[in-house]
């Protein structure tokens, strides 16, 4: 069996707390997610405003031109205002939400089961009569009477409802629960009907629930980048791909190469930050630290590495800290063409153990700058900085002017920006455009308190397949920026 994804960033994603898109953001952001082949997607709530109105038609326009492959869903609730809406919008089908527990039919609505079947019946057969393929999602269906569940499944197959769909509103169900609710609807289901799974993650159960839905007779899995969702989020797409593939060996068509593009696609748009450590995704995800680690992977990625980084489009990354052992160090040194003998090493790792020991976040950069004090050399700078001008403020775009000497050439640049450290690295990118580089990662950190407070600011930079991080210090944010981003680039033409 291959699962199926329904993929929700566009709907229940949206409604994480913070996130506020526009037409154009949800236009590309649907065209991002199109490409790691997900087969349904919901990409919005058609009753909720206009402006999500014209959101919803555009990206369903973008489908009739080629540029969206996947099924079209927009939100309904059991009424056919939400219908009319939705259908006016372009989209293939309805995610129909009916709520059918007991604390939701009393106590949200007001109303009896009776009328709840009664309302799913007209607005499924309104879908029907108008060409719309159906999604019927029982909300806090886990929560619901499971006599009651089958009642509504037997409606949905005679309805022929495309799909019938089981929502942990709360994510308070267990894995055992999971397991029986499915199991119970597959056998009332047979293969009459799509069956769907639709967890969050209150409780961090959500893939977990959502790969045990698969294994009791689910066919269709929601998801969303990054985890995206409504107070703790929704399952996340690439940890339950990954979890589905290469842990229960399902045949999952979801494009894994894509997959960490699509979710920094996400996180910058969204302004929702991916937490370090988060699994497929996270900046950690695929880094490795501790000595022991570092020497495992060097000799056998599969001593410390679950998957291989590339599969997701990721790389494997050594850190520089208190932890690291002599491969580390020595690894970087070797990237950097830098060569020591035995005794040159061992007073170069203990100089970088006693700046990890008081506080220092090593980078490349200092690497680099300490071995060149124990063997005696003089720094050479390719790129050095000779004028900087960045100006910004209230009534004008934030710009930026400089002159580098990149070879002993002179280089005149100039860049615009959403503040004057953008403008001023966009300058640098300009000027530095011969140069094969791609911005990873910036973070600043302030040294100390007040207004004259001094900035640590920390660069990743990618090229030919290597990472290097350097480090900018100073009382100028900009000026401290623009040295980071040029001590990495001197690591890269060196």
């Amino acid at each position: 069996m291959t699962p199926k994804f329904l993929d929700t960033t566009l709907r229940d994603g949206e409604q994480t707390p913070g996130i506020v898109l526009k037409v154009e953001d949800k236009v590309e952001i649907a065209k991002a997610i199109d490409k790691l082949c997900v087969d349904f997607m919901e990409i919005g709530s058609a009753i909720a405003s206009e402006g999500e109105r014209e959101a919803i038609k555009s990206i369903s326009n973008e489908k009739k031109k080629g540029n969206i492959h996947a099924q079209l869903l927009s939100f309904a609730r059991i009424k056919k205002e939400d219908i009319n809406y939705a259908l006016n919008c372009g989209v293939d089908g309805i995610f129909l939400v009916a709520p059918t527990s007991d604390i939701h039919i009393k106590d949200k609505l007001n109303t009896t089961r009776e009328n709840v079947k009664n309302a799913i019946i007209e607005c499924v057969e309104f879908c029907k009569d108008n060409n719309l393929v159906v999604d019927l999602c029982c909300e806090d269906g886990t929560r619901t009477d499971i006599n009651f569940l089958k009642e509504i499944l037997k409606i949905a197959i005679e309805l022929k409802v495309d799909r019938f769909t089981v929502a942990d509103t709360i994510g308070t169900a267990t894995i055992e629960k999971i397991a029986e609710i499915f199991r119970e609807l597959k056998g009332v289901a047979k293969d009459k009907i799509s069956l769907g799974v639709h967890c969050h993650d209150d409780f961090g159960m959500a893939t977990i629930n959502t790969v045990v839905a698969v294994r009791n007779g689910a066919d269709v899995v929601d998801v969303t980048v990054n985890g995206l969702g409504e107070r703790a989020g929704n399952a996340a797409i690439e940890e339950v791909a990954a979890a589905l593939k290469f842990l229960y060996n399902y045949d999952v068509n979801i494009n894994f190469k894509e997959i960490l593009k699509v979710s920094k696609f996400v996180e910058k748009i969204t302004g929702i930050g991916v937490a370090r450590n988060k699994a497929i995704v996270g900046e950690n995800a695929f880094t490795h630290g501790a000595g022991i680690h570092v020497d495992g992977i060097l000799k056998n990625p599969a001593t410390y590495e679950a998957i291989n980084p590339e599969i997701f489009g990721a790389e494997r990354k050594f850190v520089l800290g208190k932890l690291m052992g002599r491969k580390t160090v020595q690894n970087v040194l070797k990237e950097m063409n830098i060569n020591v003998n035995e005794k040159q090493f061992k007073e170069i790792f203990e100089k970088l153990q006693f700046m990890a020991d008081k506080g220092t976040r090593l980078t490349n950069f200092d690497v680099k700058q300490v071995a060149n004090n124990v063997l005696n050399l003089s720094e050479k700078r390719s790129i050095i900085l000779d004028e900087l001008v960045a100006v910004s403020g209230n009534k004008f775009t934030p710009f930026a002017s400089l002159k580098l000497m990149i070879d002993k050439k002179e280089i005149r640049s100039a860049g615009v920006g959403n503040g004057p450290v953008d403008a001023a690295i966009n300058a640098i990118k300009n000027a530095a455009k011969d140069i094969p580089f791609e911005f990873l990662e910036y973070h600043v950190d302030a040294i100390s308190g007040g207004s004259d407070a001094g900035v640590q600011v920390e660069i990743k930079l990618r090229s030919k397949g290597k990472t290097i991080s350097a480090r900018g210090i100073g009382t100028d944010i900009v000026l401290a920026s623009v040295e980071a981003f040029l001590n990495g680039l001197n690591l890269i033409v060196e």
